[in-house]
């Protein structure tokens, strides 16, 4: 299920975004600025440094996390996405979005990062 469309246009927009995952005790974890991109109604993530990943470690064991852009904060669900037509859409998101930065770009559209490849979704309520 898709984000609701005010949320999905706040972060869907940003050139960057922060992520973060709970600890045990309710706290947050460390912010970690990463990109996101749309492809039709669903906004997406990877992580750069593949499964080994701080953030994506932490964030899919429970697949809940926290984001923030421009002081507005929310939880999302996050689902695997990895199938080969998702990850074709998604490498030509990021290559669209974020041309202007080639060597960061790289290793956004390479398979370690492309088998991190997540949907942001509503949290649980």
């Amino acid at each position: 299920m898709p984000l609701d469309p005010e949320t999905r246009d706040r972060i869907g927009t940003a050139s960057e975004i922060h992520i973060s995952s709970y600890r045990r005790d309710g706290s947050l974890r460390r912010w970690t600025p990463i990109w996101v991109v749309q492809v039709g109604d669903d906004l997406y993530v990877r992580s750069a440094y593949g499964t080994e990943g701080g953030w994506y470690r932490w964030a899919t064991a429970e697949q809940l996390a926290r984001v923030r852009v421009d002081g507005f904060e929310t939880d999302v669900a996050l689902r695997p996405a990895s199938d080969a037509d998702t990850n074709a859409a998604v490498d030509a998101a990021y290559t669209e979005k974020y041309r202007s930065q080639p060597s960061a770009l790289a290793p956004m559209v390479a398979e370690t990062a492309a088998a991190t490849t997540t949907r942001l979704e509503p949290a649980p309520a």
